[in-house]
């Protein structure tokens, strides 16, 4: 019985061995586990995709989104929005399966998206070449965090937040923390549409293909003695594919594929190739099942865990590319913003098990489906954008629930581990550096777009000339690190605070702790709602809202459809300025003349949530737009970009804050107006106010309003560039 047992153990290590060669190793009884993985990736994706047709089937009954929703525009806006999620998506399963998780996707889509713009804009390269260096800088990204990783053995989950900081400094610092836009005109190859003619065929290969695989598959099994397939589960899964070609078809044979749809599909394709079909992609499973019994089997876990971050680096690029196109330019302090969140939900929907060892691409393909599709309804619905970022949270929430039951409550302390761990380290990298002893502290919300940059420098030089000591901080629109940093310049000595809120609200609590202290505060640009507030200067904002809408019913002749698309919810300037369009369109909404077809808050003021918003508006009205006004440039530029994609000509867009590429816009006739907001006559003003306030003199009154303008093409060079506000070279277009 000795020899016996003796034996046995190394013909198990030797058969576990030749199967990892042939790269069939999943750990113990490697047989059994073969056969059990198709079946449960087969039911795990039918039931989700079960959950994706009952939203489809509620989508298309409720009143609301009734004969909009399972419209061939709607459905391809719908893929087109979430190419570059689904694209992330299939590298970020590969990273799951292997117990790993990757934070800093949203940040590296802003790196790679800059690195391409950058290329195009400042240096003149072609399309392919700024593409082809955005994909490097990913596989870079993927190397550097991939080596920390594996052959360091620092957690992934350190490692790439740490790079969700490093790279977003990194976009904003090659970018001078400058939106980059509008990319050149063959970048459109990005955003372009294959012919139908070409998406039928690619299809129809594409569905042959897959039917013979899985016929080939069921035929390997056969020959190897292994038990095929039943006939049942065979017809399942050839009729799942034929299925999904006659969707594409149905959606795409009329109008071409977008170019988006093509690669993440394609994406999709080669990563369940890989990791179904490959040596690489069964080793992947060995290693998330269990590294150590992999390690055993002859797999080498530090070059399968470097190979996949290799892979998701890559395909962030893709997206960043993807992306930057998509809203025609990068605006970095944004761009991808919270796109990790977004990503591991679709991933966890789809069925993969943040324990590792489990998943598919399939899967991934469908929860990312699921995710998108709630979001596109969510829009038609009409519901507010933080009330969406509610219901993302509770769905990844609810699959990660799940897929801790399934596995026994003991994860629940890895998962409450991991939680406080991201506290710890995002409290600890929101150390703030030490600042000189100033008499004015000014505290922007943010320095991570083009405008702030000019609010700090007209600022500071004012200050000089009236001889205050003065020094600025910016938070990134983190209200525990504005409110250090009031404390902070509090203990310091500032005398006056100079504070544009990152919200208004939660700042009536500055406004205390500076009288507690003899100090007097000003708010800047965003009023403070605080009845102790020492001043406020600002823009007119409800001007700002009541111009645009008053060129809108010019434009229009006071009739047709209207989309508003307002900055951040509860911004006090996003307030003033949609309340300056409610109150002069009020009339003309109450007679029937204008119909308010959608309106939407954006979060950060993103481009590319008002770019998906303009979007939806459109397959909502069934693509009758007349007039689109946008409480800033930014939002303006994805209003643009979405017209443009869809071929729209005649519509008003109006934006505000007159940036470069938007005021060239409405030189080249892409928009119709922008409205100044200028910066320096608002930062002196403040500068004149704090200076007065420390040497103790009086004011008078409490406001002081900075007028807004209209800007059309006939108005640049007198007003813009002659005045020093923008260069010649940043509005071309308008010099000719």
């Amino acid at each position: 019985m000795k020899l016996e047992r003796n034996t046995q153990k190394p013909r198990w290590f030797a058969f576990a061995r030749r199967d990892a060669r042939r790269g069939e190793c999943r750990g113990p009884e490697p047989r059994q586990r073969g056969r059990e993985r198709p079946l449960s990736i087969d039911l795990n994706a039918w039931a989700m995709a079960g959950v994706l047709l009952f939203l489809w089937a509620a989508l298309a009954v409720l009143p609301a989104t009734r004969g909009v929703f399972l419209t061939e525009r709607n459905l391809a806006t719908l893929l087109t929005q979430n190419a570059h999620i689904l694209v992330i998506a299939v590298g970020m399963t590969m990273v799951i399966v292997i117990r790993g998780i990757d934070l800093s996707v949203g940040a590296g889509v802003a790196l790679t998206g800059v690195v391409a713009a950058l290329l195009q804009l400042r240096l003149g390269v072609s399309a392919p070449v700024a593409i082809a260096a955005a994909l490097a800088a990913g596989a870079v990204i993927g190397v550097w965090q991939g080596l920390w990783i594996s052959r360091l053995g620092i957690p992934a989950f350190v490692v790439t937040l740490a790079g969700f900081n490093a790279f977003r400094g990194l976009a904003l610092v090659l970018s001078d923390a400058r939106g980059l836009a509008p990319m050149h005109e063959d970048f459109s190859i990005v955003t372009a549409s294959v012919a139908p003619g070409a998406t039928v065929a690619l299809c129809l290969v594409a569905l042959a293909a897959g039917v013979g695989l899985t016929l080939a598959d069921a035929a390997r099994r056969r020959a190897h003695g292994l038990e095929p397939p039943a006939m049942t589960v065979l017809g399942a899964r050839i009729g799942g594919q034929v299925l999904l070609a006659g969707f594409v078809l149905a959606v795409f044979a009329g109008r071409g594929m977008p170019v988006p749809v093509l690669v993440a599909a394609l994406t999709v394709l080669g990563g369940a190739f890989l990791t179904r079909r490959t040596r690489f992609g069964r080793h992947i499973y060995a290693v998330g099942g269990n590294p150590d019994a992999a390690r055993l089997a002859g797999i080498d876990v530090k070059k399968v865990t470097l190979g996949v971050y290799v892979l998701v680096g890559v395909l962030t690029g893709v997206a960043g590319v993807l992306l930057a196109g998509r809203v025609n330019g990068v605006t970095p302090g944004s761009q991808g913003q919270l796109l990790e969140l977004d990503v591991i939900t679709a991933v966890v929907i789809g069925g993969t098990s943040l324990l590792g060892g489990r998943g598919s691409v399939v899967g991934t393909m469908l929860g990312a489906l699921v995710f998108g599709t709630l979001a596109n309804g969510m829009n038609l619905l009409g519901v507010d954008s933080n009330w969406q970022l509610i219901c993302k949270g509770l769905i990844l929430m609810t699959a990660v629930l799940f897929d801790v039951l399934s596995k026994g409550g003991r994860v629940m302390v890895r998962v409450i581990a991991i939680v406080v761990a991201l506290v710890v380290v995002t409290a600890l990298m929101a150390s703030r550096p030490p600042v000189p002893r100033p008499q004015v502290a000014f505290l922007l919300s943010t320095l991570q777009e083009e405008r702030y940059k000019k609010d700090q420098r007209f600022f500071e030089a004012r200050a000089r000339e009236l001889g205050i000591r003065a020094v600025t901080l910016a938070a990134d629109n983190d209200n525990a690190k504005q409110i250090a940093q009031v404390e902070d310049a509090l203990t310091r000595g500032a005398r006056v605070l100079v504070i544009q809120p990152t919200d208004s609200k939660a700042a009536s609590t500055y406004v205390r702790l500076a009288h507690e202290r003899g100090a007097r505060v000003i708010a800047y640009d965003r009023t403070i709602v605080s009845k102790d507030l020492d001043f406020y200067v600002s823009h007119d904002s409800y001007r700002v809202g009541v111009l645009q809408a008053e060129a809108a019913i010019a434009a229009t002749g006071g009739r047709g459809r209207f989309v508003i698309l307002s900055g951040q919810a509860g911004h006090s300037v996003a307030t003033e300025i949609t309340r300056g369009y409610d109150e002069t369109l009020a009339p003309y909404v109450k007679r029937g003349d204008i119909e308010i077809v959608t309106r939407q808050s954006h979060s950060a003021w993103s481009p590319e949530q008002a770019l998906r918003t303009v979007e939806d508006a459109l397959a909502r009205a069934g693509g009758r737009v007349d007039a689109i006004l946008a409480n800033n440039s930014g939002m303006a530029r994805g209003a643009v970009q979405a017209l443009a994609a869809t071929g729209k000509t005649g519509v008003f867009v109006a934006g505000a804050d007159a940036d470069a590429a938007n005021v060239d816009f409405v030189c080249q006739g892409k928009q119709t107006i922008e409205v100044l907001k200028d910066i320096q006559p608002l930062a002196e003003t403040a500068a004149e106010v704090a200076a007065r306030m420390v040497r103790g003199e009086k004011l008078d009154g409490t406001v002081a309003a900075v007028p807004v303008e209209v800007i059309g093409p006939a108005d640049v060079k007198a007003r813009l560039v002659d005045s020093g506000f923008l260069t010649a070279s940043e509005v071309p277009s308008c010099l000719k």
